[in-house]
């Protein structure tokens, strides 16, 4: 049986010391007995292995501690090697380590920037902050030998022992590495093996806690995957693309081990499969939008075609409302999957918001019981950590709503508790009818691990923790839940209407999906040199104006006359209410809209 873990010979390095010389950049090892140290020309960009006996003399070079080697990019400055700074340790899983990112840094194989115009120094800082924007995004994880991409059960399906003693990145799937462009780009520098330094880099979840259930140590684990195809941010990425790639595509797996057996299972949320978009326009809901031009079902197939043979069959849960404006896209979907006639694919609608309108919650209970046969079907994955596989899962459930978030965590946890209870039957913990409420703690920690699963998610695609999250954690809705839920979508209004345009850009210039070009800023267009338009502009600084104005004519001296007062105040509100009905129905013309990638 395959495990995740690499053998040794093909592990990545953990700590390097990065010599930081004039004219090269030198990557020694530190946790392997080595006589060679990986060295780059910072003139030539090229990167060879040379003897540890080339290393600078001490005092002759900046040496710097660093924890991984994510590969390397290139902007109007030139080359950039991007590495790992700061980790954390996340737990282990069969004695395998995995980190979370806390810090990375760009170094810059040019010393000097004087050959850039001031312009292009200005567009260079730009696209390293955007870069660096990135790396810094919560949910950055990493292991020098687990294999974080691969379900345990994927996994044991792959055939070929030559396969599994390949590296972590060239046996990874490409999914769900995130700097894989980094890592292309950091190999075609260079003909030599370098396998030891590639680290793969996996953009999700990660949570590692033990429970002692009756005295029964269980350790449990959930790794969340975030697909890099069709990657982005909340209301610029929706829906599919012609290759089936959905938005917000993310795998969630989750493990438990005890007594020396393994079992794990895999549930997936994706956007709706369906040609659609919602664009920023100021407004607080903006109306989605079905492409009707596009063949959609052609796009779905594609997609459930690829999720059939990585997961075998699907149970679509679709939670949008069946009214108002998110019931268009529930339709088309709907009637794309019926158009299939895939006998592998299960529709099940159910409108969440109706049915638990008014903190009825307990009607989660309905959906629950109309999947629950299909749940039992599909099983789960089973296996002795030192023996051969005894179950595989059979199937999957696809969940979503609008933006696969707040809907879909409380779903997704509900379906993870139900497989946690039967796993628990099957090591011998629980009884017939135990539950895990019977066991307040273990129950405490298993709610928290999913709820803070779906606030990290929210977090990377929305800009902000999860709505309903209250409820994954304390199985209640509660007045400060409420409450934290209204300013959260206080800050994704702000978010996706003013920042979401350059969170989009960084995503795509890290992702490969841009690739900047030298002369850009100089004899080439630079798409950052893009700008609101003049007469946009002007309105704008009118309605500023005008609200001076009207606050100016309220903090006016007492003795000022009351009627001339008014008559101005009334004027410049006048004007304020035109330049902002002016703008709000333009909208789009404000929103910080992505420069890199056409959205």
């Amino acid at each position: 049986m395959a495990s995740p873990a690499t053998p040794w010979s093909e592990r990545v390095y953990e700590t390097y010391h990065l010599h930081l010389a004039n004219d090269r950049i030198f990557i020694e090892p530190l946790d392997a007995e080595v006589n060679q140290v990986l060295m780059i020309d910072r003139i030539t960009q090229e990167t060879v292995f040379r003897s540890s006996a080339t290393l600078p003399a001490n005092g002759t070079a900046d040496v710097k501690l660093v924890f991984g080697i994510l590969g390397r990019i290139h902007l109007i400055g030139g080359w950039y090697l991007v590495v790992v700074t700061g980790r954390e340790r996340v737990g282990e899983v069969e004695g395998q380590t995995i980190w979370r990112m806390t810090g990375a840094e760009l170094v810059p194989y040019t010393k000097s920037l004087l050959f850039l115009s001031t312009k292009q120094l200005e567009f260079n800082s730009i696209y390293k902050g955007m870069v660096e924007s990135v790396l810094k995004t919560p949910g950055l994880y990493f292991s020098a030998s687990y294999d974080l991409t691969h379900s345990y059960q994927r996994l044991a399906m792959i055939h070929g022992r030559e396969h599994l003693r390949e590296s972590l990145f060239r046996r990874a799937d490409r999914r769900f590495v995130w700097n894989r462009h980094l890592l292309l780009n950091f190999t075609s520098s260079s003909s030599e093996n370098l396998n030891h330094y590639l680290l793969p880099l996996l953009h999700g979840f990660v949570q590692i806690q033990t429970m002692y259930i009756h005295n029964v140590k269980v350790d449990y684990v959930v790794i969340s995957r975030r697909s890099t195809w069709r990657a982005g941010v909340r209301l610029y990425t929706r829906g599919i693309d012609s290759t089936g790639a959905v938005a917000n595509y993310v795998e969630s797996e989750a493990i438990s081990i005890c007594n020396n057996r393994l079992v794990s299972y895999v549930q997936s949320r994706g956007s709706a499969p369906i040609y659609w978009s919602q664009k920023p326009d100021l407004s607080y809901l903006p109306k989605p939008r079905v492409n009707v031009e596009h063949d959609h079902l052609l796009a779905l197939q594609a997609h459930f075609q690829e999720q059939i043979v990585l997961y075998g069959p699907q149970t679509v849960i679709t939670l949008v409302n069946h009214h108002g404006r998110e019931e268009l896209v529930g339709a088309v979907v709907r009637d794309a999957i019926h158009l299939s006639r895939h006998p592998n694919i299960t529709f099940v609608a159910f409108d969440f918001h109706a049915e638990t309108k008014h903190m009825k919650w307990e009607r989660l209970s309905v959906l629950m019981e109309r999947i629950e046969a299909e749940r039992v079907r599909q099983q789960y994955f089973v296996k002795p950590l030192d023996g051969p596989v005894k179950q595989v899962q059979n199937g999957i459930f696809r969940t979503s709503c609008m933006d696969c978030l707040d809907r879909t965590n409380v779903v997704q946890g509900l379906i993870a508790k139900r497989e946690f209870e039967d796993q628990m039957r099957y090591f011998g913990i629980f009884g017939e009818h135990e539950k895990l409420e019977d066991d307040p703690s273990a129950h405490s920690i298993f709610r928290n691990i999913w709820a803070d699963n779906g606030d990290v998610i929210s977090q990377q695609y929305a800009g902000t923790g999860a709505l309903k999250s209250d409820f994954t954690r304390f199985g209640r809705r509660n007045f400060y839940g409420v409450l934290r839920d209204g300013l959260n979508s206080m800050q994704r209004w702000v978010k996706n209407n003013f920042m979401d345009g350059y969170r989009q850009d960084a995503i795509d210039l890290f992702l490969g999906n841009y690739v900047v070009e030298e002369e850009e800023g100089a004899t080439k267009i630079c798409p950052l040199e893009a700008k609101r338009g003049f007469f946009w502009t002007t309105l704008l600084m009118c309605a500023l104006a005008a609200t001076a104005m009207c606050a100016l004519c309220i903090l006016s001296p007492a003795e000022t006359d009351w009627t001339t007062r008014f008559s101005w105040f009334a004027l410049w509100f006048g004007a304020l209410g035109i330049t902002v009905a002016i703008i709000y129905k333009n909208g789009m013309e404000y929103v910080d809209r992505p420069r890199l990638v056409p959205r």
